[in-house]
């Protein structure tokens, strides 16, 4: 029972450190530009928005490291091996599942939205030896990613993750983890990430697409973790996430037209489209899981 009380008390104190940066500065930034920062059309607050982002993205690493601080832990299962041996698939998966989701969903988005576009028309093969050479350079950046990915994971799935599976079933952790992780993007949800502002019940369902979305990534993301127990796959996949999405392969291989039309679509609506390949990842993910661990 004191081994169960001193997990919880450890998950609260990680989740504040990891969550009340972001919830403080978000608003404060808000409120001295007078405007909701992810919206703006100022450069100046683009410039600031891009730090606050990679600031949150280290903020659950930094927990992680102050929570073990605090509670004497020490760095005893830190994930931080990169355990190769015997987990290639693994790190394989970590980019190639992320990335055939990307694909599948830009599709998805010209099938709904631009179907009347005859598909050769929204992606023209003319000139493809250029858009692919654009397409290796994005993935060479992806490096640069990696390490606020690896803020993340290291905080969510290289801590928070292990310790909600020592007080409850891991299906409850996978979705105690996947809400709390959502909700930690709140403040900037509500600031206009991901979604803006202009959308119907506003910040509320934005809120709540985060929590689903992280929910069923979250399933995913600890298959990685805890097959390979290292927290590395976990942050390609992140990085491959946030670095090859559906939006980045429509610039990078829509016509420019195209793309112009895609950003007048609210955001949520996009979302929408490629959610069900999230969740089939999810469900796939944790039902592969649940197997292994009988």
């Amino acid at each position: 029972m004191d081994n169960k009380k001193l997990t919880i008390k450890r998950i609260v104190i990680f989740y504040l450190l990891a969550f009340l940066p972001l919830a403080i500065v978000t608003p404060v930034l808000c409120l001295y530009y007078d405007e909701m920062v992810y919206v703006s059309k100022k450069e100046n607050v683009a410039a600031i928005v891009y730090a606050l982002g990679a600031f949150g993205m280290f903020a659950p690493a930094i927990a992680n490291l102050l929570t073990r601080w605090i509670t004497k832990e020490g760095m005893e299962n830190s994930y931080l091996a990169l355990n190769l041996c015997g987990n290639g698939k693994y790190y394989l998966a970590s980019v190639g599942v992320k990335l055939l989701e990307a694909v599948l969903g830009m599709f998805l988005v010209w099938k709904v939205f631009f179907g009347d576009v005859p598909l050769t028309e929204m992606f023209p093969g003319e000139d493809m030896s250029t858009k692919l050479a654009g397409f290796v350079l994005q993935l060479a950046f992806s490096i640069i990613v990696f390490f606020p990915a690896f803020g993340e994971e290291w905080g969510w799935r290289g801590y928070l993750s292990p310790k909600l599976e020592q007080v409850m079933s891991k299906p409850a952790a996978i979705l105690v983890g996947g809400i709390l992780w959502g909700l930690w993007h709140a403040p900037l949800t509500i600031a206009g990430h991901n979604f803006g502002v202009d959308y119907p019940f506003y910040p509320w369902l934005g809120i709540g697409a985060m929590c689903l979305m992280c929910t069923a990534m979250n399933a995913f993301l600890t298959l990685l973790t805890e097959r390979t127990k290292s927290i590395y796959p976990a942050s390609f996949a992140h990085m491959i996430n946030n670095n090859c999405s559906v939006m980045v392969l429509m610039t990078l291989f829509s016509t420019e037209e195209t793309f112009d039309k895609m950003q007048k679509l609210q955001s949520i609506k996009v979302f929408a489209i490629f959610m069900p390949l999230y969740l089939l990842v999810g469900i796939v993910s944790f039902v592969i899981y649940m197997r292994k661990n009988k």
